[in-house]
């Protein structure tokens, strides 16, 4: 196994006071695949959205559609083993939108390479910046 530890939650905390609807700039939801329609997760102020991770949570950001930012605090909490037994180790894995075919080759590509370095570098390619407490 590459890893030891597992990113088995997402923390999404929306802080943009006033953000509406219109703006844009929401979670996504593809729980069917990249081939339905996503559930759509308002961004609006002080929510807190807990998303599980794992190989088919599929997610994305909707386009901003107003000249201001959109902030969000976001987190992973790890653990040492995965949320479903038939999860194996990889890297984030990036995707077009459903009708961006270019967009997909490149990020399939793209995933494909850094598999392999992590294959190849077990600990990665530069030190990891993040600091993990041991009990």
């Amino acid at each position: 196994m590459l890893s030891v530890r597992w990113r088995v939650l997402n923390l999404l905390y929306y802080i943009t006071p006033n953000w509406k609807l219109e703006n844009g700039g929401h979670l996504e939801l593809w729980t069917d695949g990249p081939e339905q329609k996503p559930i759509i997760i308002e961004s609006k102020f002080n929510r807190l959205v807990i998303m599980a991770t794992h190989d088919r949570s599929w997610h994305s950001v909707n386009q901003v559609t107003i000249d201001r930012n959109r902030c969000c605090i976001s987190n992973y909490c790890f653990s040492d083993s995965s949320l479903k037994l038939s999860d194996q180790f990889h890297v984030t894995k990036f995707r077009g939108r459903p009708n961006d075919t270019v967009a997909n080759i490149i990020l399939n590509v793209d995933a494909q390479l850094r598999m392999l370095l992590r294959r190849l570098f077990k600990k990665g390619v530069r030190k990891n910046p993040h600091v993990y407490k041991k009990n």
